[in-house]
């Protein structure tokens, strides 16, 4: 046997004995995973067909009991379609990954998907049981009453199946090992993210391999890979230098015999977006970076929800906006409404209407005001502006001077939630960073407003604001709307 031979059966040696380890460690780990996961799918189903039985025998069963007519039938076509319908339900969450401990996703995302997956199975068990002949023997009231619940147990056990995950994270119960290839400014912003959220994610980061070993927290070098992942125990490995290809394709056939998930996070991951398309249209397979998922139907089910919400909103509080009207011109003379252009969508301009709240000569008195901004970027804002009249005080803090943008709303130049819309003169001093800004329509409300308003400074209202465009959702939108009342009552760092 040659030298080489020899340090050959030594590696596959220690690799097997590596492999062998890691393996009982996590087939202990997944087991635990796998009884939490059969006990929550158990008292899941459980609950959907005790729900199930409890609306037909209160619906259904005594309508046909009392007329003597054969039950038979009935029971097999209600039978087939809770059967079709759970079946197919299961079949989407579980391709969606549903079931999966490690999966990470907002629970707001989760919902969204919930709903998805219970429209689906529902038109779909209906079709077939049309096919079947069947569907005019199903009440129409106990199946929307059916999905209706079921759509909130779902969501009650998603619940339940994160916080139940969390709690076993805390405990240290769920831990997984972590290397960081890289030291770099992504390989530290991505072990401060982990650190911070240790408890929560479940992960412990041994260290980093770099090159440049006088980093801090440095194991060894980038060759040391598998030593390292023998020695650490490493089950996922965090790749940040992906611009190195050939070393990066060593690296992977080195590692591709254990049993580690590989993750590789993209150059420019926080300016470039975070949705992408994996195409191969062509010889070369490509990412394309997408701009905003907000395009397509979800942009068609945004802006007819913003129109719809905006005309009834106007409908009701159409009173209050009399008595407003009122108030404005007992306290200073000139017009009840103000209306300013901004900037909107792609860089448009459009009239922004408000409320007056200032004195009608502002614009000449703001020439005054220069050395007295107390906001940086820009953009100009005083707490103590002395063009504020009294009441304008009153309806800038709790943000009442807005409600006219719904007018705005309704004729397509705003949305409900999207960035606020800036000035001509705060746009010719915009970076292409801050042109981000200007890829959906500007909104009443947003991101920033639910997370500090007016004390934010303007890097991080922009940071909000690309953060809202590149990883919207409908869960997302609720969440903000949401989170606007309460902010708005308060008036917190509003000015």
């Amino acid at each position: 046997m040659t030298n080489l031979d020899y340090l050959d059966t030594t590696t596959s040696g220690r690799t097997q004995n590596y492999t062998e380890q890691v393996a009982i460690q996590r087939q202990y780990s997944q087991k635990r995973r796998f009884a939490l996961n059969i006990m929550i799918l158990f008292a899941e189903v459980a609950t959907y067909v005790a729900t199930f039985i409890a609306m037909f025998l209160l619906k259904v069963w005594p309508e046909y009991a009392s007329g003597g007519i054969n039950s038979s039938p009935i029971l097999a076509n209600y039978l087939l379609f809770i059967v079709l319908f759970l079946t197919i339900y299961f079949i989407i969450t579980y391709q969606k990954q549903f079931y999966k401990i490690d999966k990470e996703q907002a629970l707001s995302e989760e919902f969204v998907h919930i709903l998805r997956a219970v429209a689906l199975s529902f038109l779909i068990a209906i079709g077939i049981s049309y096919l079947l002949k069947n569907t005019f023997l199903l009440s129409r009231i106990l199946l929307v009453a059916y999905v209706t619940t079921f759509m909130i147990e779902a969501a009650f056990y998603r619940y339940i199946r994160k916080w139940s995950i969390a709690r076993l994270k805390e405990k240290g119960v769920i831990v997984r090992r972590v290397l960081i290839v890289g030291a770099g400014r992504v390989g530290i912003q991505l072990r401060e993210h982990f650190e911070r959220e240790h408890t929560h994610n479940g992960y412990e980061v041994t260290g980093f391999l770099d090159d440049d070993v006088e980093k801090g927290e440095v194991l060894g070098r980038v060759a040391d890979l598998e030593r390292i992942i023998e020695r650490e125990k490493i089950e996922i490995l965090y790749i940040t230098i992906p611009s190195a290809r050939e070393k990066m394709q060593e690296m992977l056939h080195a590692i591709y015999k254990y049993h580690v998930d590989i993750r590789i996070i993209p150059e420019m991951y926080d300016r470039v977006g975070t949705v992408f398309e994996y195409h191969q249209d062509t010889a070369f397979p490509y990412i394309q970076v997408v701009k905003t998922p907000l395009r397509g139907l979800n942009l068609l089910l945004k802006r007819t929800m913003d129109r719809t919400l905006a005309f009834l909103t106007l409908l009701f509080f159409s009173p209050l906006f009399a008595f407003i009207a009122i108030l404005i011109r007992i306290d200073s003379r000139g017009p009840i409404f103000f209306k300013q252009v901004r900037i909107g969508k792609n860089g448009l301009p459009f009239y922004m209407y408000k409320f007056r709240s200032m004195v009608t000569d502002a614009h000449l008195i703001r020439q005054h005001l220069d050395t007295t901004n107390e906001a940086d970027g820009p953009v100009f804002k005083i707490k103590s502006d002395p063009r504020v009249t009294k009441i304008g005080r009153i309806l800038r803090r709790y943000s009442i001077d807005e409600l006219p943008q719904l007018i705005n709303v309704l004729k397509g130049d705003m949305s409900l939630i999207g960035p606020r819309p800036p000035l001509p003169n705060e746009v010719a001093q915009y970076t292409n960073h801050h042109w981000r800004r200007m890829d959906v329509l500007p909104g009443m409300t947003g991101l920033w407003q639910v997370s500090g308003r007016s004390d934010l400074d303007f890097e991080q209202w922009v940071d909000l604001d690309i953060y809202y465009i590149e990883r919207w959702s409908f869960g997302l939108e609720m969440k903000i709307l949401f989170k606007t009342i309460p902010v708005v009552l308060k008036g917190t760092g509003a000015y």
